[in-house]
């Protein structure tokens, strides 16, 4: 963050802290004056702003959805901030059955406004509205596609283990593939069976071909 947006969301946080503190106040004495529960009198002054605050952050995350969806949230946070104007500028107006009818108010539409806003947020077709998935695709051609050819297969670098097996000492490479073996390391004896771990070993070095004696 740069320094003048730090900055300035300082100036904000102060002001809003300013401002509730004042606000929270007025509240409080407003609802003392309606014969209000002393003890409690400080939670009301929370649930009218607290209001204000939360309908106001609805409003925020439904704003991808259009402005019936941000409308009933701005409607609700508008009500609340214009009680607690009039709390807070003509404090001897508000009667008190309005005063203590406020938190039974706020519960219900409470409720209401998460609803509102999880049922927004979680239709799928309100998203696709907002998505259009071929804005940024190329259009398909309307001449037929190129006939599809498979690819190419690389030929295997080692010959099947039929073919190797088939190697043995009555072929004319046995006593070349016999050498071969003792030359890197291998026990291969002069008659009989050539191992086939011999023949694979030659096959590979080899590319799978047999050199004729």
């Amino acid at each position: 963050m740069h320094a003048s947006d730090k900055a300035a969301a300082v100036v904000v946080a102060g002001i809003g802290a300013g401002a509730f503190t004042l606000s929270y106040e007025a509240l409080r004495a407003v609802y003392l004056g309606s014969n209000g529960n002393g003890t409690l009198s400080p939670i009301y002054p929370l649930i009218v702003e607290g209001f204000v605050t939360i309908a106001t952050f609805a409003a925020y995350r439904l704003r991808d959805f259009g402005w019936k969806a941000t409308a009933y949230p701005w409607t609700l946070a508008a009500l609340f901030f214009a009680y607690s104007l009039w709390a807070n500028s003509r404090p001897d107006t508000v009667p008190g059955p309005v005063t203590r009818g406020v938190p039974s108010l706020a519960v219900p539409l409470a409720v209401h406004l998460l609803s509102h806003m999880l049922k927004k947020r979680e239709r799928p077709e309100l998203v696709a509205e907002l998505v259009d998935l071929d804005q940024d695709e190329e259009p398909l051609p309307d001449a037929p596609w190129d006939p599809w050819e498979a690819p190419a297969v690389q030929a295997p670098m080692f010959a099947a283990s039929a073919e190797k097996t088939a190697i043995s000492s009555a072929t004319d490479a046995g006593a070349i593939i016999r050498t071969w073996g003792r030359q890197n390391g291998y026990t291969v004896k002069d008659t009989g069976r050539i191992p086939e771990a011999v023949l694979k070993a030659y096959a590979r070095a080899h590319g799978g071909e047999l050199i004729e004696a």
